[in-house]
């Protein structure tokens, strides 16, 4: 029976300069800056021991669009090892790696192909008698609204069809909709398998028959970006197709939910606790605390010294750990204990600042001032859907936070 194997990748994103982190401890930021690459050595490491017949990169091999020498040099390293292997690697451009931008231009070994930015292109695979079609486009410049699976045509003479796609479902409104499509346009295609990537999640949009499948990214790059990262290894008959996620990365980020319920004793032991239970599985992680519920230590958290102390007293032994759990941040959200009597806001107010703050879309108007400022065009990058949703939230808490200021209870 005819059959292949594969690992489908995406948003390796390798150098990412992880913005605004600088204030980690040095070794930490050290262990991130280089978790892109480590990630990167991981993948390589796999298609070579499981033997796949070849490796899909479903987009964003680089951070940005003037890719730095040092990643070009990693990956072309990398490619090199699966070319002495005997293995190919198809590979598409991203709206991160579009190929618009500039850089100091290396050739890749001879196993590497990439797709035109010009038009969709079928490559083909073929080994021990199968013979695979795989269908994909790279991206001409950073921002494509167009769908791009209206140009994929299936070609005659092959075993399996393999889509690969950067891009994002028509309607999601957590990431910047880039070429955006529907399930439905691909399954018009009669492909066997869709190779997605851009959405840094790993998630299914349809399991079989054909799957259609992001592989996430293969190494989180902020407190967003919570959880296991990887790669999907898929085996592929005229029977079945089957695939399993195997994780990737050096470094997890994960975020702690944590009550302030009870007194301040109580919310420490279940802070101490909860990152405890992180450290068991022995690999390092970044964690995010976000301190939710009502608290009559409310005032106190409200004050500087508290929350620094707190991060200060866990963190000075976490960074001469090989497997640390680092808290990165604190964000409070909590709220005072409050009675009808103590709370002296009209109802029809605050219902009216929420959905003020909710509905609030003005961020290129507020954020204009800044961007003529030197420092935040050479570390910011424009904010997605996602993070627009979280800031709105954060300032929500914010508002109500400062509402309750000067009301000791």
């Amino acid at each position: 029976m005819k059959g292949i194997r594969f690992i489908h990748a995406a948003d390796l994103h390798v150098d990412s300069p992880f913005l605004g982190m600088q204030q980690l401890a040095g070794p930490i930021f050290e262990r991130l800056k280089e978790s892109t690459f480590a990630a990167l050595d991981r993948l390589t490491v796999l298609a070579i021991d499981e033997k796949v017949d070849f490796m899909l990169i479903a987009g964003d091999l680089y951070d940005g669009e003037d890719r730095s020498l040092k990643a070009q040099l990693r990956l072309k390293k990398a490619f090199e090892k699966l070319d002495e292997n005997g293995i190919p690697v198809y590979v598409i451009h991203g709206n991160h790696d579009h190929l618009s931008g500039k850089w100091l231009d290396l050739s890749w070994p001879a196993n590497v192909h990439v797709f035109s930015e010009k038009q969709a292109e079928c490559k083909v695979f073929e080994k021990n008698g199968t013979i695979v079609h795989l269908y994909g486009r790279s991206y001409p410049e950073r921002a494509v609204y167009e769908n791009m699976t209206a140009a994929f045509e299936k070609q005659k003479g092959a075993d399996f069809h393999i889509g690969l796609l950067h891009g994002s479902v028509s309607g999601n409104t957590e990431h910047d909709a880039y070429a955006p499509f529907t399930a439905g346009d691909l399954l018009q295609k009669e492909f066997d398998y869709w190779a997605l990537g851009h959405i840094h999640k790993r998630m299914s949009l349809r399991e079989q028959d054909p799957p259609i499948l992001y592989s996430g990214n293969v190494q989180g790059r902020n407190r967003k970006e919570t959880g296991e990262k990887g790669c999907y290894l898929v085996s592929m008959t005229e029977a079945e197709t089957s695939y399993s996620f195997v994780q990737l990365h050096d470094v997890r980020w994960e975020e702690l939910q944590l009550s302030a319920d009870g007194s301040f004793q109580d919310m420490l032991n279940r802070l101490h606790q909860g990152l405890d239970d992180m450290r068991s599985s022995r690999e390092p992680v970044v964690v995010t605390v976000r301190l939710t519920g009502t608290t009559d230590f409310y005032h106190a958290l409200k004050e500087e010294p508290v929350l620094s102390d707190m991060l200060e007293q866990w963190n000075e032994e976490e960074s001469d750990r090989e497997n640390f759990v680092w808290i990165s941040s604190v964000i409070n959200e909590t709220m005072p204990i409050s009675s009808a009597d103590t709370l002296q806001l009209d109802s029809h107010f605050l219902k009216d600042l929420t959905e003020m703050i909710r509905e609030f879309d003005q961020f290129d108007d507020a954020l204009q001032p800044l961007r003529h400022h030197p420092v935040y065009r050479k570390h910011m990058q424009d904010f997605g859907e996602e993070e627009k949703e979280q800031i709105k939230k954060e300032a929500e808490t914010l508002i109500f936070q400062e509402l309750f200021k000067h009301r000791r209870l």
